[in-house]
């Protein structure tokens, strides 16, 4: 009887534990404090057990164990695995105590497979693990940034996140190089970053107190491992090639915790940061400097001069769609500029306490262009032919000097908090040109020429004011009100002077120069519901938005005076289903000026087969703008899934109009006010990594619809563009083997016009890159990089489908390989030509501009990088 008790007791208890879940957390790090994600974490117990990955910061969790005694293991490559024998005995949770774990003093005998956690999807931030996409030792970001799904890098290092532009590089959340991405993105090592923050910004007042209002920035914020910030790292490189071509730049960084001093300088002739269209010649040198003076004040500054030299050759074909013909132009050009720009912007922060925030940021640019263009113009128009030869030069400056300032104030009351916004903006510019045009007729077999000589000059200045505040008020919990206003104003004033050259002597054109003033004021009253929590957040606004343009025709005595009003709506949702998933919906509206140009009530007819009218009567512009974006991901496996939909619609669109006088080569260009505008665009990107992340495939495709108007000798004309693209894109990444991406996309084009007499449009692309690295004996670099386009359904005969072949060797010596000889061959096969087509409204624009051919070129470059105090190694 007693033993058949015990028996009895014993299975109770048995089954109370067993049905009994615990929960188990934890974080795993290294011995320097470095969470280490991706650490394979087990828990064993009788008959069964449990496993997950450390995430992002190092953390795991186990909701559903069902023994209170088990053993635990954490295992990550390189590292010697933990194994400890844990019982729960208070309680059903257990917080185990931080795991260290020390590096394996031989990790070949030993294979760990790990489930490194990539990815972190945030509200308005997607964070990239650079653990797991490893680049080559001596890489830069850049390399990295190629490896992201839903990433782009052009040739230029512009770099785009789901379609849309990085307009700014940050590191530990201070601006880093001004707006200059490129030279930011090769500036920094690869090997002392931690992650990559793509993040929708919304300004400083969204980061202090959660108000998301207007259209975000997209930023790249990269964050530094915690022992690389202390050290340096320097890199450089000097290039000699045939035909004269050379490239020389030195880049450094120096960290001293807060601390940060950035320099790079290049000089080169090889178009590398000088835009890919042309040849170009560059010198430039781009520093940033940042601190931390305690914890109440710290400020960023950046300085950049670049010295542009270009020469572009162009042809183009246009096709204008008139109501009766179509007017065809062949253009051939050659242009030459000479640009210097100088930028100088900051930041400086001080809190003075936990509710005070003060922020100002000065930007001054300054820039002096200089050019000369020589051009072939032939027009063809029912039974009327125009040959025009050109010869222009331009001498142009432009001043911009503003300023952003920002004041957060929090109350004790938690929600309650008040922000005051503004700016001070003043522009100045001139712009100088000499024209000389000669036009041959021809028309019923009658030749006639004409030769017109005018010496143009454009002077224009601006200053701006822009201010808001706005007041938030929790209602209860979760709960709030904003009050906010705002108000920007604008002064524009323009003069236009033009002199005909008459026996080699300026006359002045009174018909065509002009003084003109104008202003543009706005004023907003915004009210806005707030419904916060950490998973599920909404705002429903409505603003009142009256404005006022008025113009003054000074040389004339001529006013105009356009006012309008809108109610606008406004609306933010954003749900995070899980950790892994999140939804975003926007909804904002805004007013657009017209230009200077647009308004001024004179004719330019410095060009007779295309004379333009400023419109002194127009009325700005009013966008709706909605977007909607959806991110999914799976952090063990590493999948990734973005999807964007985005639509515009304007009010008063500002667009041209387009008048042909009879028998004349003159084309009379104007603007008007209209509706009906409007744009859709989808997007999505998909990557899969499979096989420890050996492998990658990226599925991504676009889809825009986008509704253009014209006036057409005074007919409404409707252009319907289309876009489809598809791409596929397959990596491979086996470490110290072959890191490379093939990639293929095909798109189409179309346009279809309302006006029956118009011919439907449509041209298809198919574009193939094959890029990659190849190593051998651990010192020996293969690179390659092979690129194919094709193209169908463009009218005229300039286009081609050119082949593009680069190929590099590199070979890397000295102690701890810090110096490398590269032997590299661009273009190999001398097809490089910069091909696009554009679409306005009633006009059809396909484009071949001339980009550097083929060269050979030798390097030697150099890597140097020292931190946390040890010794000299490479990056």
């Amino acid at each position: 009887m007693k033993r058949t008790l015990l028996t009895f007791t014993f299975v109770i208890c048995f089954l109370q534990g067993y049905s009994q879940s615990y929960i188990v957390k934890g974080i795993v790090q290294d011995t320097s404090g470095i969470p280490l994600t991706g650490t394979l974490i087990k828990l064993k117990w009788a008959g069964d057990s449990l496993a997950t990955a450390a995430d992002i910061n190092g953390a795991f969790s186990f909701n559903n164990v069902k023994w209170p005694e088990f053993n635990f293991s954490a295992a990550f490559l390189g590292f010697e695995t933990f194994m400890k024998t844990y019982k729960i005995t208070e309680g059903n949770s257990l917080n185990i105590p931080a795991i260290t774990l020390k590096t394996s003093s031989n990790t070949l005998n030993e294979v760990v497979i790990t489930a490194v956690t990539s990815i972190k999807i945030g509200e308005d931030t997607v964070s990239f693990n650079a653990a797991a996409y490893p680049v080559r030792q001596g890489d830069a970001v850049d390399e990295v940034l190629r490896k992201l799904p839903g990433v782009k890098v052009d040739v230029d290092g512009n770099v785009t996140n789901q379609g849309e532009a990085i307009t700014k590089i940050r590191i530990n959340g201070k601006d880093f190089f001004g707006t200059d991405v490129a030279t930011a993105i090769k500036n920094l090592p690869a090997d002392i970053i931690k992650n990559l923050q793509f993040i929708d910004d919304y300004g400083d007042q969204a980061r202090l107190t959660g108000i998301k209002t207007g259209e975000p920035e997209k930023i790249l914020n990269l964050t530094i491992q915690e022992d690389k910030k202390k050290g340096y790292s320097v890199r450089m490189s000097g290039g000699l090639g045939n035909q004269d071509r050379y490239n020389t730049y030195l880049r450094g960084n120096t960290f001293k915790g807060d601390q940060q001093i950035s320099f790079d300088g290049t000089i080169n002739n090889t178009n590398m940061r000088g835009g890919g269209n042309g040849i170009t010649n560059t010198n430039a040198v781009n520093t940033n400097y940042r601190n931390d003076w305690g914890k109440k004040f710290s400020a960023d500054a950046a300085y950049g001069f670049n010295n542009r030299k270009n020469t572009t050759l162009t042809k183009t074909f246009t096709q204008n769609f008139l109501e009766n013909f179509t007017r065809r132009e062949n253009a051939s050009t050659n242009n030459s500029s000479n640009n210097f720009s100088h930028e100088f912007s900051g930041n400086m922060e001080y809190k003075p306490d936990s509710l005070n925030f003060f922020k100002i940021s000065p930007r001054i640019t300054f820039n002096d262009n200089s050019s000369d263009n020589q051009g072939l113009y032939d027009i063809a128009q029912e039974d009327l032919i125009t040959e025009r030869t050109n010869l222009s030069g331009t001498d142009a400056t432009s001043l911009n000097m503003s300023t952003n300032l920002f004041y957060n104030h929090r109350f004790h009351k938690k929600g309650r908090n008040i922000s005051v916004r503004g700016n001070f903006n003043y522009s100045e510019g001139d712009n100088f040109r000499n024209v000389l045009n000669n036009y041959l007729i021809k028309q019923s077999g009658n030749d006639s020429t004409r030769i017109q000589n005018q010496l143009i000059d454009n002077v224009n200045d601006n200053f701006s004011t822009w201010g808001n505040i706005s007041y938030m008020e929790p209602l209860w919990k979760k709960n709030y009100l904003e009050f906010s206003y705002s108000r920007s104003h604008s002064i524009t004033n323009t003069t236009r002077e033009t002199s005909d050259i008459v026996n080699t002597q300026p006359v002045l054109n009174s018909d065509l120069s002009n003084e003109y003033e104008y202003q543009f004021t706005t004023n907003r009253y915004g009210l806005s519901y707030r419904f916060i929590e950490q998973k599920f957040n909404y705002t429903l606004g409505l603003n009142a938005q009256p404005t006022l343009l008025e113009g003054r025709n000074l040389s004339r005595g001529i006013d105009t005076r356009n006012k309008t009003f809108n109610i606008i709506p406004s609306a933010r949702l954003s749900y995070k289903f899980s950790k892994q998933q999140a939804l975003q919906v926007n909804y904002w509206g805004r007013s657009n000026q017209p230009g200077f140009l647009q308004l001024q009530p004179i004719t330019d007819n410095s060009n007779l087969q295309n004379t333009i009218t400023g419109n002194p009567d127009l009325n700005p512009e009013f966008v709706h703008s909605f977007n909607a974006r959806y991110n999914q991901s799976d952090w063990d496996k590493g999948h990734i899934l973005y999807a964007n939909l985005a639509l515009n619609q304007t009010q008063d669109k500002i667009v041209t109009t387009k008048v042909l006088i009879p028998n004349t080569i003159n084309q009379v260009t104007s603007y008007t006010n209209t509706d009906g505008f409007y744009t859709v665009r989808g997007d999505y990107s998909y990557g899969v990594p499979f096989a420890e992340r050996k492998f990658t495939i990226t599925y991504s495709g676009s889809g825009a619809l986008n509704n253009n108007v014209a006036f057409i000798d005074q007919s409404k004309n409707i252009a319907k563009n289309f876009i489809v693209r598809q791409e596929i894109e397959f990596e491979v990444d086996i470490k110290d083997v072959i890191d490379a991406e093939l990639e293929t996309s095909y798109s189409i084009n179309t346009t279809r016009y309302s006006q029956e007499t118009f011919e439907d449009r449509k041209t298809n692309t198919i574009e193939i890159e094959f890029r990659g690295r190849n190593y051998f004996f651990k010192d020996l670099t293969l690179g390659y990089d092979l690129r194919k386009t094709i193209n169908s359904g463009f009218d005229n005969s300039i286009i081609k489908n050119p082949t593009i072949l680069r190929l590099y060797t590199e070979y890397r010596f000295m102690k701890g390989n810090v110096g490398a000889l590269r032997l590299e061959a661009f273009d190999i096969f001398d097809q490089n030509s910069g091909i696009s087509r554009d679409v306005f409204d009633n006009i059809i624009i396909d484009r071949q501009v001339n980009r550097l051919g083929r060269y050979f070129m030798l390097s030697f470059n150099l890597r140097l990088n020292k931190f946390g105090g040890g010794a000299v190694t490479r990056n």
